[in-house]
């Protein structure tokens, strides 16, 4: 058996579709699978050891030319323009990373080609990559996909946006869409990194595996005294976070730990910057977690029972995200419209007040744990249940 996966790129910082492709793959080659990835050399690669990578190209933001775009996209994110963007649906998030510009289809596609020309595997993962998807339609290899609630087409999306997917598709010969998260539907077998509490999801194409990342439990009873921040690129930009969190915290016992990459490194006070900080170290040791309701994040703080704060600006998952960890009480969503030093200090005397969220955050870690991650995914295709009907 050999698996080739593809992870969605970007120009911009996004952790989830990257380390979720390490974790995939790394779990792959634990069981013995022959493993290789398809995954563009962006801001968010690592090379994983042992794992040979086949090229992917990067897009740029809104189909901009390359010399451009590397300068007017940092550029943007760093006056804070990015941040101001209503993001309403996943086809949203595509078109502005440049995933949807008919010129990068025509390229990445051909670049998974190749690779599956080359690597020849039994199964091409999707992990929301549309090339992926489109390119194993094409060489008619077995495909499975991640997805989740709010990237369906049902959820929401935009038909404006599939005019450049829709020609290319016309080109290769394949189905025309009224989206580009309807290609997620071609998937043989769908993975969810989640949990029906989290995401209740549809379908008996649908597997529910909880999270992808390996854990070891939570330690309900550890000394918890550290604030763990980390809002990746969004509606809030690092510099009025750190301002916010000087205003809830500057003289607090509580030690807070800052990741962000649009900031110097270095301490201010309590608060101690970094592009990167041990999430697994540092959440056993944290008392709460402030985060932008990304799926990573979100499984993270509750993989380690850490109520979180969370601070979902104008994305509609991260929205999702948020509003379903505050319905399963384990967090408090803090809208950006009414965000505030206060508002963030307020949140924080509640969730730490009182050991029930913490408890609820404890309780939905072990159902994510207990869903089988990469394992239950393994369990799946060896098995035979992909592309079978279940009742």
């Amino acid at each position: 058996m050999k698996i080739l996966i593809v992870p969605m790129a970007a120009m911009a910082e996004t952790s989830g579709p990257s380390s979720r492709c390490a974790a995939l793959a790394k779990g792959f080659a634990d069981a013995g699978t022959e493993t290789a990835t398809c995954m563009a050399e962006d801001c968010n690669f690592r090379k994983l050891d042992g794992i040979p990578n086949y090229f992917l190209d990067i897009p740029m933001p809104l189909g901009m030319p390359e010399v451009i775009a590397k300068r007017a996209f940092p550029m943007a994110q760093k006056l804070g323009i990015t941040s101001r963007k209503a993001v309403r649906s996943f086809d949203e998030v595509l078109h502005l990373t440049g995933n949807l510009d008919a010129r990068y289809l025509r390229k990445s596609i051909a670049s998974i080609r190749k690779a599956i020309a080359e690597y020849r595997p039994d199964i091409v993962y999707s992990e929301f990559n549309i090339s992926a998807l489109i390119a194993a339609k094409c060489e008619n290899v077995t495909l499975c996909a991640s997805v989740s609630y709010p990237t369906q087409h049902e959820y929401a999306h935009d038909a404006k946006l599939a005019k450049g997917l829709n020609k290319v598709l016309s080109e290769l010969g394949l189905p025309l869409v009224s989206s580009a998260l309807q290609l997620f539907k071609w998937a043989d077998a769908a993975f969810c990194p989640s949990i029906p509490e989290m995401e209740p999801l549809k379908g008996n194409k649908v597997f529910f595996c909880g999270t992808f990342k390996g854990y070891t439990p939570a330690v309900r009873d550890a000394q918890r005294n550290k604030i763990l921040v980390y809002m990746g690129s969004g509606t809030v930009s690092a510099s009025k976070m750190l301002g916010l969190l000087q205003g809830a915290f500057g003289g607090s016992d509580c030690e807070i730990y800052f990741a962000t990459s649009y900031l110097k490194e270095g301490t201010i006070g309590n608060i101690h910057i970094a592009p990167r900080w041990d999430f697994s170290t540092l959440l056993d040791e944290s008392v709460l977690f402030i985060d932008h309701g990304g799926q990573n994040s979100i499984v993270d703080g509750l993989m380690h029972g850490v109520p979180q704060i969370i601070i979902p600006g104008k994305v509609f998952e991260r929205q999702f995200n948020g509003k379903s960890v505050e319905k399963n009480k384990a967090g408090i969503v803090i809208s950006h419209r009414e965000l505030s030093s206060e508002a963030i200090n307020r949140a924080a005397k509640t969730l730490t007040g009182s050991d029930e969220t913490s408890r609820n955050a404890y309780a939905l870690g072990e159902k994510l744990r207990d869903a089988g991650g990469t394992g239950r995914i393994i369990e799946v295709i060896n098995n035979g249940l992909i592309g079978k009907e279940r009742s």
